[in-house]
């Protein structure tokens, strides 16, 4: 792509200069449109998250949710192989380009810049703008204004009491951690079975139904310290599948959360937690508790040491088997990949204006509160 000023009078040139041109304004127009879809939430809520992107996803929903494989895994390696060869082709280019190297090292940047823009573009408008819509509490019609270390260890007691009655009667591995009858592959299968009641309960979270899908690559995920991968793209819910069992049925959820257009990831937690405990099946009912009750008492660990190694105690025996197996698969797969992948997507994060980045996962717990809040009161 050439970008230097054609001769004058050669109005032929020119056009095709303009032409070369326009692909430049894609980043700019991305970043145009997402700032102002900012100056109005309610706006994105009603012309975008309820009404275009419906559209979008049942579109991917119908056509790429029936492929028994994830296209969007084949597109991103794809990708980056085109991407490699690209770099390859034009650092080849500089070295023989005697003389001409500054044209082409302005052209290889303009290329990378308008591919750049163009990809982004389409992901905000296939799926990007939902960061920009209201918060999940004011779309619910939930408090949740700062809470209180008391509301905090009253929804970990009932947290711990829930988890330790729905992991009752679930089969077991050798191991005594808590098995899925039908496997990985089965539980991905029946993972968007939850929304069905969870959007009778909240009209907001109704959407198209897909099944997740395995990625195949999964321990490149694992080294990468990943549960599971969303595709803008495609509109896939993507599963690590070398995730233990109990956290298998969570995963896929929050991933099918962000399919429903819940872009923030405490946010998808939460809603992935609620599609989790409104399933018909006790397993992915097990599974929502337990990560809902894993990320409260962390925060509890962080305000109030001592309420939390007593409510630590009371976790039944198999769940502890169960938190034991999470453990040693971060420890597995714990190095330097994963610290490099938090701080790619901390940074990402925070570009679409979470600011507390990769902690955002854990705001779920203002959420939770905030059920508890709403919950009736009990009649005495």
């Amino acid at each position: 792509m050439e970008y230097s000023t054609p001769p004058e009078g050669d109005t032929e040139t020119k056009t095709r200069a303009r032409r070369r041109r326009w692909p430049l304004a894609l980043l700019p127009a991305a970043v145009a449109l997402e700032l102002a879809a900012s100056a109005s939430p309610p706006l994105v809520e009603r012309l975008y998250s309820q009404a275009l992107y419906r559209v979008v996803s049942a579109a991917f929903a119908a056509s790429f949710g029936r492929v028994p494989f994830s296209l969007g895994e084949a597109l991103l390696w794809t990708g980056f192989g085109g991407a490699a060869a690209w770099t390859f082709r034009r650092l080849r280019q500089l070295v023989r380009a005697r003389g001409r190297r500054r044209l082409v090292l302005v052209s290889t940047l303009a290329d990378a810049w308008a591919a750049a823009g163009g990809l982004y573009l389409a992901f905000v408008i296939l799926w990007g703008l939902n960061y920009r819509r209201p918060p999940y509490a004011a779309l619910a019609g939930l408090d949740a204004r700062p809470a209180t270390v008391a509301e905090l260890t009253a929804v970990c007691e009932r947290l711990i009491s829930e988890t330790n009655h729905a992991r009752d009667g679930l089969p077991e591995d050798a191991a005594g951690v808590a098995r899925l009858a039908d496997g990985r592959p089965g539980a991905l299968r029946r993972a968007s079975a939850g929304y069905g009641e969870a959007a009778r309960i909240e009209p907001v979270l109704a959407g198209a139904r897909a099944p997740a899908k395995p990625v195949i690559v999964s321990t490149v995920l694992s080294y990468l310290g990943i549960s599971g991968i969303f595709s803008p793209f495609t509109g896939e819910a993507n599963v690590n599948m070398t995730l233990p069992d109990p956290d298998v049925p969570f995963a896929a959820c929050h991933e099918l959360a962000h399919a429903r257009g819940f872009a923030r990831e405490d946010e998808a937690n939460y809603v992935g937690y609620l599609a989790c405990t409104r399933h018909p099946d006790s397993d992915f009912r097990y599974s929502g508790l337990l990560a809902a009750s894993v990320y409260a008492m962390n925060e509890l660990a962080r305000v109030d040491r001592a309420g939390h190694l007593r409510l630590d105690a009371h976790r039944a025996p198999g769940v502890r088997r169960d938190l034991a197996a999470l453990l040693a698969w971060a420890e597995r797969y714990r190095g330097p990949a994963e610290r490099v992948s938090q701080a790619v997507n901390n940074a990402y994060l925070k570009t679409q204006g979470q600011k507390e980045g990769v902690r955002s996962y854990g705001r779920m717990v203002d959420l939770l509160i905030a059920e508890e809040r709403a919950r009736p009161t009990p009649v005495r």
